[in-house]
């Protein structure tokens, strides 16, 4: 099977190394910079919980060769790269070719549709995480389980199948649900619940909800994402689903640090649009209000167009 990975993020780069350490036949697609330079030049470091380090050979490319056999395009970008990046392959892919999206938030399937009508186009999320520690070095920092879209059979649906098992093989255990959109949701609320407030408050996920003020902003960007994800026809229990959502902050992801943290830190346009923002596209869509998602989407956007003139710490000391 030849898999080709769009980005060479954290996520990108955990899923292609552990894929070409078991012998499979994987590249990675993105412009050049000094991560990938590293990754091409001395291949990739992954380094594990324990500490212990593989070195993998990794290719990653800037152009895909015309009449290229790919069978499974794995889009692992930022959602807000996703027509600049991809518009690129297009007139590039075989129809039989199935594109996967596991990135982070909602709609990112319903775009890439879009910029190819002739192909599947399968949801799924990760459950896996990791950061990048340096230039060609990652750190695997979750241990959850992915999940991708179960079709209808045919060709497409083998190809998920054999797709699932590899990474499974691989150390990534992943399944074929029949109700992604559910899990897609599910990553959602915990997205939406941790991210913005992360990053306006420059904190840990576990350190937003130490505090009683914390855990209610927690609780009502979760509750008004429940009544849009049941209007979607996501049939969750709102109580259940912010217990869960403290429970993960409490025990299992407290001393991560969120994605879009590490955006605002390092001044990056963030997912925003996707995560908070969607669900505030999507309430508008069935008239219902969301106030405090929309506060996070704005609050950040503020923060995305004024980075040249952000106040930091340093200059508070003159």
């Amino acid at each position: 099977m030849n898999i080709l990975i769009v980005g060479a993020g954290a996520m990108a780069c955990l899923v292609g190394g552990k894929l070409k350490a078991q012998g499979e036949e994987v590249r990675l697609y993105n412009r050049l910079n000094g991560h990938v330079e590293a990754i091409n030049r001395q291949g990739l470091q992954i380094v594990e919980k324990d500490n212990s380090v593989t070195q993998i050979k990794l290719e990653v490319i800037q152009e895909l060769p015309p009449q290229d056999r790919v069978d499974v395009l794995l889009v692992l970008l930022k959602a807000q790269a996703n027509e600049a990046v991809l518009g690129k392959l297009r007139g590039t892919l075989k129809d039989e070719t199935v594109i996967v999206t596991m990135q982070n938030g909602i709609g990112n399937a319903e775009t890439i549709q879009q910029l190819f009508p002739e192909n599947m186009v399968v949801s799924g999320t990760m459950g896996h995480g990791a950061s990048v520690e340096e230039y060609g070095t990652i750190l695997h920092r979750g241990w959850g389980k992915n999940y991708l879209g179960k079709v209808a059979e045919g060709p497409a649906a083998e190809v998920l199948k054999g797709f699932s098992r590899k990474l499974s093989d691989a150390g990534l255990k992943t399944e074929l649900s029949s109700d992604v959109q559910a899990v897609i949701w599910n990553k959602l609320f915990v997205n939406a619940g941790y991210n913005s407030i992360t990053a306006l408050a420059r904190l840990k996920n576990g350190d937003i909800i130490n505090t009683p003020d914390g855990e209610e902003l927690l609780r009502s960007v979760i509750e008004e994402a429940v009544l849009v994800a049941r209007a979607e026809s996501v049939h969750v229990d709102a109580e259940a689903v912010v217990e869960e959502c403290l429970r993960m902050g409490h025990q299992d992801i407290g001393g991560n640090k969120s994605s879009m943290l590490m955006d605002v830190l390092k001044k990056r346009k963030t997912e925003i649009d996707v995560i908070n923002g969607g669900i505030v596209k999507l309430g508008k869509k069935h008239g219902i209000e969301t106030p405090v998602n929309s506060a996070m989407t704005h609050l950040i956007r503020v923060i995305e167009q004024n980075y040249k003139v952000r106040i930091e710490e340093q200059s508070m000391q003159k």
